[in-house]
């Protein structure tokens, strides 16, 4: 078994191009149909947008290259349990469409930070949008470090080159047309990645012979893992941690974060905003399937010779471009179409974060101080594009040397989820949090999460389930027993790691809780705080989640 040295064909690099292409020709497009549009049209297309290519844009800027590769790599290593995630899609959307999408919509704010002014005062609000850009600075470099990465695998082309030429592109048809290049390009990249990820899926089972072989083989290796009951916060991958810790992530970063507002308020109807909540959802679960049934896959593939151990490739992540590698010749273009859609899944969360960070920016920090220009409205905007697109690209340098890309994205939006969806929750739900006890919350909470990122830096890495090196038909006898000791210390480093067992106890927490430990800090000081300075009175009942309003007259929900 002998991974062949597999050569990007014409047809792949066509695939590739037509990506740029398209991105091109749609910001180009929408530049020239809108040539005298307003800060409304530019972040909302004013609020008269499409139904199915908001829906598709919302699933696209989800579903990020770190997605894709993680969510299948995270089977193949720690088995099946991340199924959960599809357990969590129903709940989350009923939360958003019952809970926050109506206070959203009967506020029609330009930007949801906005909230905070209106709640609270304009210190909370100026500290969630600072929160929210910082968070948001370090998402852009991870949107585009992984699908070069993954590009630079199959290719050999420098790393570097691809970061800037991708980099430059979400710049420009971002500045070039506003909100509606964006969504746009968003559906026709979310249509790429799902055809590609489809392609993938019926290439790779009948490369293994079906679903029944990856269900033995799964089963084979211990990776049937479907329940964890445990309650240890130690242990990865338990339904605890994806019931009450990974669900208010994806509630606050699929949901209520200021990009899916944004699309929300495109549409010109609360029906139409709730039922863009439905296709995105249903069509989120149908690629994290999608992604699972990957994963499967590729274990089965490499069930008895881990490209990992074998040497084949470093890192797990790097498993997935490996595996297409070996399979694209029973497909001509495979490749290509792989990594387009990898590309495509960067191209619309980094273009999505570009329009969403200069909008807050322009809102939130500048509108007041340059009066509403608005005839130098589209100077300014398509300038902070290009400023914070350029750091972006920067930083891509910095996060390169910082590990494993899958886990630093998940702790970059557990910081921004314990900070602002912990604000939202205090001023909708919690009447009585004032100002001092949410400052107060968000601040400690963000400290105590940067504390346990931090400290879990020295922690042992979780070790992957049991992995085989017995099949390498290419590895001699002396090669199959270095490999194979090599493997068996990973595997048990963390019994014999004395680092590891120094550690106080509070930093050995999986990174999957973290969310939940901050939310519940964040909340608990805001409410102590809030009593103990005088509590609040809400005046405006909008400003409140919809069951817990006085009997006020409402304006309807259009």
């Amino acid at each position: 078994m002998v991974s062949p040295n597999v050569q990007f064909s014409i047809l792949d690099y066509s695939s590739f191009i037509i990506v740029f292409i398209v991105s091109i020709s749609i910001g180009l497009y929408q530049a020239g149909r809108n040539k005298n549009h307003s800060i409304e049209e530019y972040l909302f297309g004013g609020k008269n947008l499409k139904l199915l290519p908001v829906s598709l844009s919302l699933a696209a800027t989800t579903i990020s290259g770190s997605t894709i590769v993680g969510q299948s790599i995270e089977v193949y290593a720690y088995g099946l349990h991340n199924w959960m995630l599809l357990a969590t899609v129903l709940p989350w959307m009923l939360v958003i469409q019952y809970i926050f999408l109506p206070v959203f919509y009967d506020l029609q704010l330009m930007s949801s930070f906005t909230y905070f002014e209106m709640r609270f005062d304009r210190s909370v609000k100026h500290l969630a949008s600072a929160l929210y850009v910082i968070t948001g600075m370090f998402l852009i470099p991870l949107t585009i470090y992984v699908p070069s990465l993954v590009f630079q695998e199959v290719t050999g082309i420098n790393l570097y080159v691809i970061t800037v030429i991708m980099g430059l592109l979400c710049i420009w048809y971002t500045a070039l047309g506003g909100i509606k290049a964006v969504v746009w390009t968003d559906a026709f990249q979310c249509i790429l990645i799902f055809v590609s990820g489809i392609t993938i899926m019926i290439v790779g089972l009948r490369s293994v012979g079906g679903f029944e072989n990856i269900w033995n083989a799964l089963d084979r290796g211990q990776r049937l893992t479907f329940f964890k009951t445990e309650f240890d916060v130690e242990e990865r991958g338990t339904m605890w941690s994806y019931l009450f810790s990974i669900f208010f992530v994806y509630v606050y970063q699929f949901g209520i974060n200021q990009s899916c507002i944004q699309r929300y308020l495109s549409l010109s109807s609360f029906k139409k905003a709730t039922t863009s909540v439905w296709i995105y959802g249903i069509f989120c679960a149908i690629v994290m399937f999608i992604e699972i049934v990957i994963g499967g896959i590729i274990f089965t593939t490499y069930e008895q010779c881990d490209p990992v151990s074998a040497g084949l490739v470093k890192k797990f992540d790097q498993i997935f471009p490996h595996f297409v590698q070996e399979k694209a010749s029973l497909f001509p273009g495979f490749n290509g179409i792989f990594i387009a859609g990898i590309f495509a899944a960067g191209l619309s969360t980094t273009s999505t974060l570009l329009n969403t960070l200069s909008g807050t920016i322009y809102n939130d920090f500048l509108i007041k101080k340059l009066k509403r220009k608005e005839n130098a409205f589209k100077i300014i905007m398509r300038g902070i594009v290009a400023v914070v697109g350029i750091i972006g690209i920067c930083l891509v340098f910095v996060i390169e040397q910082m590990g494993t890309v899958f886990a630093i994205t998940l702790q970059c939006l557990t910081l921004s989820t314990v900070g602002v969806f912990g604000l939202f929750v205090s001023g909708m739900i919690f009447p009585k949090i004032n100002s001092k006890g949410a400052k107060c919350g968000v601040v400690l909470s963000m400290v105590a999460v940067g504390v346990l990122i931090i400290g879990g830096l020295n922690k042992t890495p979780d070790p992957p389930l049991q992995l085989r090196i017995d099949g390498c038909d290419f590895l001699n006898s002396t090669q199959y027993h270095q490999n194979s000791s090599q493997n068996h210390n990973f595997l048990n480093r963390n019994a014999t790691n004395t680092d590891y067992e120094d550690l106080p106890w509070i930093f050995k927490i999986n990174f999957q809780y973290y969310s939940l430990i901050g939310l519940l800090i964040n909340i608990s000081v805001a409410q102590v705080v809030s009593f103990l300075s005088g509590g609040n009175i809400v005046e405006d009942q909008r400003l409140l989640v919809t069951f817990l309003r006085r009997n006020t007259p409402q304006e309807p929900l259009i």
